[in-house]
């Protein structure tokens, strides 16, 4: 039986992104679940709801910067500060900002593993699941 990632989440204000992040990773059959939240606020509130439930956290999140309510750093700040019964989850940042003052600050969050520049490739999804079943 192929191993395979037990839940991803996609924190992102953009249906379209949800839907067609969705359809790659269900495509990729290396995902057991995915879940979806439209901004930081929703995620971050059911991350807390759920922290002592490792089976309720994901394994990978792709998160937004640019989210109404609570964007992407204001869930990061959130996240950090807590602690979760899942010791790892690992956090790509998926974003349409190519900006020195986000690239900059990614890089003062050492959580983070990754920063993804919309539109997100097939590809490039696919190297990401498997470098995270690899690690895992």
């Amino acid at each position: 039986m192929i191993k395979k990632i037990a839940l991803v989440s996609v924190i992102d204000d953009d249906r379209f992104f949800q839907f067609s992040t969705r359809k790659i990773v269900e495509a990729t059959n290396l995902v057991e679940n995915l879940i979806e939240f439209s901004d930081g606020e929703v995620a971050i509130q059911y991350f807390l709801a759920h922290k002592d439930e490792e089976a309720m956290l994901p394994d990978l999140v792709f998160l937004d910067l640019n989210m109404p309510y609570m964007d992407g750093w204001q869930f990061l700040d959130e996240f950090t500060t807590n602690t979760f019964k899942k010791e790892l989850i690992t956090i790509y940042i998926s974003t349409s900002s190519d900006s020195k003052y986000d690239r900059d600050k990614f890089l003062t969050y050492p959580k983070l593993k990754g920063y993804l520049i919309k539109p997100i490739s097939k590809s490039q999804f696919q190297e990401v699941l498997e470098t995270e079943l690899r690690l895992s």
